[in-house]
């Protein structure tokens, strides 16, 4: 009867051993996984703030030519927007 218990402890040892083994090799995997698909999503990251950075300065560079090219239409649609806004805000703040 010893003998069949320590077998079985044996067998058991055995099975959790091999569950053990199985468990880590899973997490080492999913650990590389994630490794991999966090690398990929840091690139494309990388790639947009990029891209954002050079179309925020297109756009500066074209607004500062426009400027230059036509100051006076360039003041007269900034005075409007500041017209719109202000008027904007004042409404909004009247109905609080």
């Amino acid at each position: 009867m010893a003998n069949q218990t320590t077998n079985n402890n044996t067998s058991v040892e055995k099975r959790l051993n091999g569950a053990a083994g199985t468990v880590q090799a899973k997490a080492e995997d999913f650990g590389q996984q994630f490794d991999r698909i966090s690398k990929q999503a840091g690139e494309k990251v990388g790639e947009y703030a990029s891209k954002i950075s050079d179309s925020t300065t297109e756009y500066l560079h074209a607004g500062k030519d426009y400027v230059k090219e036509k100051p006076v239409k360039s003041v007269a649609i900034a005075a409007a927007a500041g017209l719109v806004l202000g008027s904007l805000l004042t409404l909004a703040m009247r109905r609080k």
